[in-house]
């Protein structure tokens, strides 16, 4: 199917963006603070236009026909085209610029390094929003069609389509392990047989993924018996309260929430495994002055720790 671009009202381009990314009309009209009806129309002229249904239904859900999953690319390198035109000879200014921004990362890196780099963004960039999303499986796709502009994941566990994209080192963290403060019947130092018979909540990743630790501890030949099981160091620090497990966690982590959570570190034995969070962006927001500041931002909490 040929795709006529030239006879395409402009003003469909974002919205068409919003559908091809969300692929839900509701979604996609919260995304442009918009209201349904008007997502809606947008949708049949874009429809009409292109003569296919663009979104149908799959179940409960809806996805892009396979014309549609072709536009995703162009659509948005005509934005960015056009982004780049419109922003030509412009500075960014923090304190009367106004966008937002996307960052996605895990409950831990928002805790340690995300939030604190936000504070006071309300008085230096008043007009910038920033949204914090939580790690997904599709993060790649999602870091490359631009829903997300900055993603902080591990560079022990980073894939060959995540090489593609320019990163650098935020900051560095090690784990301990982390055990209820009134569970004495530990031995300790953990050594790596006490670990292969001692019962300790496990974190999965996303996609069940591994962590760094539990990596890390497989190098070893050391396997944890596993009761339970979560999806975040948070959860993990939560589980093990009050329980005789235990669980591997980042040091900062543990520092943050430990004490509140009445837990205690428990000596390990055996090397502790580190892990260092990377920064990935796409290439095409390296030059963008807004996105440097951003980046720059994030970079400084991440040199304070």
């Amino acid at each position: 199917m040929a795709t006529d671009w030239g006879r395409l009202d402009l003003n469909l381009l974002i919205p068409l963006n919003a559908l091809l990314l969300e692929r839900n009309v509701t979604k996609a009209a919260d995304r442009l603070v918009m209201g349904q009806p008007a997502m809606s129309a947008a949708l049949a002229k874009l429809r009409r236009h292109f003569d296919d249904p663009l979104l149908v239904r799959e179940g409960r859900a809806m996805v892009l026909t396979p014309f549609a999953e072709s536009l995703v690319g162009p659509v948005q390198t005509a934005l960015v085209a056009a982004r780049e035109v419109l922003s030509s000879g412009r500075s960014f200014t923090p304190a009367t610029d106004r966008r937002t921004f996307t960052l996605m990362a895990s409950d831990y890196v928002a805790g340690v390094l995300v939030l604190p780099a936000l504070r006071g963004l309300a008085t230096d960039a008043p007009g910038v929003r920033v949204t914090v999303a939580s790690l997904r499986a599709d993060l790649v796709e999602l870091l490359r069609t631009g829903w997300c502009d900055v993603l902080f994941w591990p560079l022990q566990l980073q894939t060959p389509e995540l090489l593609n994209f320019p990163h650098v080192p935020v900051f560095t963290d090690e784990f301990v392990a982390a055990a209820d403060r009134d569970n004495h019947g530990l031995p300790e130092p953990l050594t790596a047989e006490a670990l292969t018979t001692t019962r300790a909540v496990q974190v999965n990743g996303i996609a069940g993924q591994r962590v760094v630790s539990a990596v890390k501890l497989a190098e070893l030949g050391v396997t944890t018996p596993s009761p339970v099981t979560v999806e975040s160091f948070t959860l993990a620090l939560q589980a093990v309260a009050g329980s005789d497990l235990v669980t591997l966690t980042p040091r900062r982590l543990f520092d943050h929430l430990g004490p509140a959570l009445g837990l205690r570190e428990v000596p390990l034995a055996v090397e502790r495994p580190r892990m260092t969070i990377g920064m990935f962006w796409h290439p095409r927001n390296m030059l963008v002055p807004a996105h440097q500041w951003m980046r720059e931002r994030l970079a400084a909490a991440g040199e304070g720790l």
